[in-house]
């Protein structure tokens, strides 16, 4: 697990609206949606939200051979799926809808004078990206309302694979995906749910940059240090914020014991924990001494039927922000001290917000399957004496915990096992 993260300067045009202070971004690359089945009516009807995450929702069912039966009467469709679920957090759904029909909303009376300007300016090319885009989509999309819908998400993948179980949308900004995943785990542990797809999506692109622009005003993003990528610096003593990630989708298939070994199928790792808790401070900070993280570690730990001396991993939150790397590190030393190993794989994605929990999930559960942690980059002058992963590389893993804080006040955990090795 070498690490190696995707960090640009972020796009010219933004800064035709405003004075950033923040100068880089982790754009999403984009996938080759055709190789996973989406149409081109898909990619025209669908936020690009939902497509990524029908493709992380395909990839997941795949990998866990869960295998789409069809059937032929009364019609060739999919099957249907009483006992499985999805459960998918998001923090701003489809918000990149509504945001690019504005411009076929607001400017197609304008196009002449739009494309006169941009042959006068062909510099201009946030006027350019315009242009383009209503020439692409010269009118409002008639599905713009289902596209915005944050629970559009979560229904686009039970519609593609016949779900009919618990569908459910979790939007609690940053802790989203790890409380869809719990969520999940929840309703299979209960017996409910025999399995169910599980995760965080989201994606934050827009042609002006408004949903990067409201996090750099809030003073939230990752200022520049040195070269482009040096900047995102979780729990180091010269952090400034957190690198802001187009978005992504991180999507797990979670099944009971039972239904595993009647599919003949092996796990990755085991959720044996989960807890998730409420500060009642503030929307956007965090307080030092009037948060409720300590109380759900201890909730997910008893879940867990675990100590904290128990804990091998802990995939942090770890956003690079001041605030909230110096709380989450003063209450990981105090509660686990210097024994397990600590990691923020934000270091390496950026913060992808709704889909963060969902990422560190999986990147938890591989690290147990592997036995091996990532580094966490650009750590070089630690802010505490707390055991981080800054080489990465190989470890002796039979236990993890993954947490998350999110604006709101939410925070959640979910502790992970070591599956039985092959």
């Amino acid at each position: 697990m070498a690490g190696a993260a995707e960090v640009e300067e972020i796009p010219p045009r933004w800064r035709q609206f405003y004075k950033p202070a923040s100068q880089a971004w982790s754009p999403l690359m984009e996938p080759n949606y055709a190789a996973y089945g989406l149409s081109k009516t898909d990619r025209l009807l669908l936020s690009k939200a939902a497509q990524i995450g029908l493709l992380a929702a395909r990839q997941a069912a795949a990998q866990a051979h869960w295998a789409q039966e069809a059937t032929t009467a009364p019609a060739p469709r999919i099957a249907f799926y009483d006992r499985a679920g999805v459960f998918i957090g998001t923090g701003l759904g489809g918000a990149q809808a509504p945001l690019d029909n504005y411009a076929a909303h607001l400017l197609s009376g304008f196009r002449p004078q739009l494309r006169d300007h941009v042959q006068q300016h062909p510099d201009d090319t946030l006027a350019g990206a315009l242009l383009t885009g209503l020439v692409n989509h010269p009118r409002v999309n008639p599905m713009v309302i289902c596209q915005t819908m944050p629970n559009a998400l979560a229904a686009q993948i039970s519609i593609q694979f016949g779900v009919r179980g618990s569908v459910d949308t979790t939007c609690a900004a940053c802790t989203s995906g790890t409380i869809a995943l719990g969520k999940a785990f929840r309703a299979i542990q209960r017996g409910e749910l025999d399995v169910a797809l599980a995760g965080g999506i989201e994606h934050l692109g827009d042609r002006a940059g408004g949903v990067f622009m409201g996090f750099d005003r809030l003073g939230a993003l990752a200022k520049p240090y040195r070269e482009i990528g040096s900047e995102n610096r979780p729990f180091d003593a010269d952090r400034s914020g957190f690198l802001f990630s187009e978005g992504g989708s991180a999507i797990a298939f979670l099944e009971s014991e039972t239904s595993l070994k009647n599919r003949g199928q092996r796990a990755i790792a085991e959720i044996i924990g989960y807890a998730e808790s409420h500060d009642a401070h503030s929307i956007a900070a965090i307080s030092e001494d009037q948060n409720a993280i300590t109380p759900m570690l201890r909730k997910a730990l008893l879940d867990a039927n675990l100590e904290a001396s128990d804990i091998d991993y802990i995939n942090a939150h770890g956003t690079g922000t001041q605030l909230n790397d110096q709380i989450e590190a003063r209450i990981l030393e105090r509660m686990f001290g210097a024994r397990p190993l600590i990691n923020s794989t934000k270091s390496i994605l950026g913060h992808t917000v709704g889909a963060a929990g969902a990422f560190e999930f999986i990147v938890a559960a591989l690290s147990l399957q592997r036995q091996a942690v990532h580094p966490c980059l650009n750590l070089e002058n630690p802010i505490t004496d707390l055991n981080f992963s800054i080489a990465g590389g190989a470890a002796t893993l039979q236990t993890a915990l993954t947490q998350n804080f999110g604006f709101g006040g939410h925070n959640a955990a979910l502790v992970l096992r070591r599956a039985e090795p092959l």
